[in-house]
C-alpha cells in the first residue's frame, strides 16, 4: 500500500503526463505516455480500493 506522501507525488507525476500527453505530436511517444498515465492512475486507483476504513 502506498502512503499519503507518495499518493501525492504519484498525484503530480500524473498531471506532468497529462499535460506532455496533450503537447506531444509523436504517435508513438504519445502511446507510451498514455500507457504510463493508465499505469499510474491503476496504482493510485487500487491503493484507495484497499484502503481500510477499520
Amino acid at each position: 500500500m502506498i502512503n499519503e506522501q507518495e499518493t501525492l507525488l504519484f498525484v503530480k507525476e500524473l498531471g506532468r503526463l497529462l499535460k506532455d500527453y496533450q503537447n506531444c505530436s509523436n504517435a508513438s511517444v504519445k502511446s507510451e505516455i498514455y500507457k504510463d498515465i493508465v499505469l499510474l492512475s491503476n496504482v493510485i486507483q487500487l491503493d484507495h480500493v484497499n484502503v481500510s476504513y477499520a
